[in-house]
């Protein structure tokens, strides 16, 4: 089994894999959607999920965005030991951290920048990243293409590390108030208590995982976190980030 890096800095899943909204998939001969999308406004980096050769990157002439007429860019990276290949679809170029344009038959490492996200190619309604998964057989060739996802599986439960390599704590679409400030620092669990006490009796009812620990780890009061419209800066960074102009989703 292949661990996987997150593709973006930040989390947060706009479609998940297997869905069919409106029997929008089965008109195009699937079960349901063959990846997860991202949300990624454009220019967002997109990170390796893992390293291994690059077998594809750069324009598909064959997929257009008929609204702005953007062809899609897209990689593809195999992992030749493990037999699984990533998916990176709707991208905005394929430039590497140093500038210059991902090749076919690179090695590439995880978690090293491959391109930025966009809303290129056909099958998109806005920016983000459609992030797919998989198993290949030693020449590249997909398995179980007939599987109803064009050989397709869900990944989400290969994702272990965000894409810095930091082990995630918890599920990889938890919010980046667990991810990013949650340490496994037992010390702190006496702390979660009593804020998930305190803001029990505040919310009238059990706050979420994402709650505490945006109190705990975030620095951020109770009145913010019961604010679902603030959900985008306790979520995503801590109170003090925001004081000094961090912006929630920017890379």
């Amino acid at each position: 089994m292949i661990n996987l890096r997150l593709p973006l800095r930040n989390i947060q899943v706009n479609q998940p894999f297997g869905v069919n909204y409106l029997d929008f998939y089965a008109k195009l001969g699937l079960k349901g959607h063959n990846g997860i999308d991202f949300r990624a406004m454009d220019g967002f980096i997109c990170y390796a999920a893992h390293g291994g050769k690059v077998t594809y990157a750069g324009i598909n002439p064959n997929d257009v965005n008929l609204l702005n007429g953007k062809p899609a860019i897209e990689i593809e990276i195999m992992h030749p030991t493990l037999l699984y290949k990533t998916l990176y679809y709707h991208l905005q170029d394929i430039s590497k951290e140093d500038g210059t344009n991902l090749q076919v038959g690179e090695t590439v490492i995880a978690g090293t920048p491959i391109g930025h996200c966009d809303n290129t190619g056909a099958m998109t309604t806005g920016s983000h990243l459609h992030f797919g998964l998989k198993q290949i057989d030693a020449n590249g060739n997909t398995l179980n293409y007939d599987n109803g996802f064009k050989g397709a599986i869900d990944p989400a439960s290969y994702f272990t590390m965000a894409y810095n390599g930091f082990i995630l704590e918890d599920k990889f679409d938890a919010c980046n108030a667990l991810q990013r400030y949650y340490r496994a620092d037992r010390r702190n669990l006496g702390n979660e208590v009593k804020v998930a006490v305190t803001l029990s009796a505040f919310l009238k009812r059990l706050p979420n995982n994402e709650q505490i620990k945006a109190c705990v780890y975030g620095g951020w009061d109770r009145e913010a976190v019961a604010n679902i419209a603030l959900r985008d800066n306790w979520a995503f960074i801590k109170k003090i980030e925001m004081e000094t102009g961090i912006k929630p989703f920017q890379n």
